[in-house]
């Protein structure tokens, strides 16, 4: 695992791990600058000009961030995230062998899916600025056609939603995934003003790469691997243990709780899909 620090050409830390503006000491092909918009992804543009360079006979590219990392032995029925404390992240090891286990067998690594009660063009819209969905949608229309029937399928008429923008694929699709994705937000640029955003809705390049790993999955019929992640900022409770018995009841009654709310929203979105006529509202 390499240690990157995001948007290094813009900080005054250095937290002595490779930067995402330099490779060898020097500078390279990289978009750090621009980390307050793209966040996790200025690491994603290094590692796809210059990972090869550092590292020639590497196979296998992955990003978790932060304080979001795959679970590789453990897994949770309803849910995306396995809270833990920050301290616990120490003991936190990559399962290398499961890892060329899954790709080699033809997939995918992602973070397990939300799942929400309405498409994720209208969470999109909800959270985010509505106008830049739709000039994104006009950007794919408009440049990059092939890729339109699998937008408005992914966003407009699937209520999944791939979060994090983490993953873990073999290196030549990560190269065909990166030359798509960074020539949309390219365009995208072009026909967007975020200067007068809030600093959380600047994060506007991050949040639409998260939607569109979902538009290049379905495009390509990816076969994916759902994995668990840990969110190291937790309690890190021992809930789920029969010798904790409150701590069990506790996690027992949360799993009810998301059960019940993964079905609720799961009819929500597909009456809504039906009265629409196919569409979700």
């Amino acid at each position: 695992m390499l240690p990157i620090q995001g948007g290094k050409a813009i900080s005054d830390d250095d937290f002595h791990m490779q930067g995402d503006n330099e490779l060898n000491g020097q500078p390279c092909d990289n978009i750090s600058s621009k980390n307050a918009q793209y966040n996790e992804m200025t690491a994603v543009y290094w590692a796809w000009k210059n990972l090869k360079k550092l590292y020639p006979d590497v196979k296998y590219v992955g990003l978790c961030h932060y304080r979001r990392f795959f679970a590789f032995h453990e897994r949770k029925l309803f849910g995306t995230y396995i809270y833990a404390p920050e301290s616990a992240i120490q003991d936190y090891r990559a399962d290398a062998v499961k890892v060329r286990e899954i790709l080699e067998s033809g997939r995918v690594i992602f973070a397990k899916r939300f799942t929400f009660p309405y498409s994720v063009y209208v969470q999109y819209a909800v959270c985010h600025a509505s106008w830049d969905y739709r000039t994104l949608r006009e950007v794919i229309k408009e440049k990059f056609p092939d890729y339109y029937e699998a937008f408005i399928d992914s966003m407009e008429n699937s209520n999944k939603f791939l979060p994090c923008n983490m993953f873990i694929m073999k290196y030549d699709d990560f190269t065909k995934y990166c030359e798509w994705h960074f020539a949309v937000m390219a365009e995208l640029e072009k026909h967007v003003n975020y200067s007068s955003y809030p600093t959380y809705q600047k994060r506007i390049f991050a949040f639409i790469a998260e939607r569109l790993m979902n538009v290049y999955m379905t495009k390509h019929n990816v076969k994916p691997a759902y994995l668990n992640v840990y969110f190291y900022n937790g309690d890190g409770n021992l809930g789920g243990r029969l010798d904790n018995f409150p701590g069990f009841l506790r996690d027992s009654l949360r799993l009810l709780r998301r059960m019940v709310s993964y079905f609720k929203r799961e009819l929500i979105f597909r009456l809504g899909i039906s009265r629409f006529g196919g569409r979700s509202w």
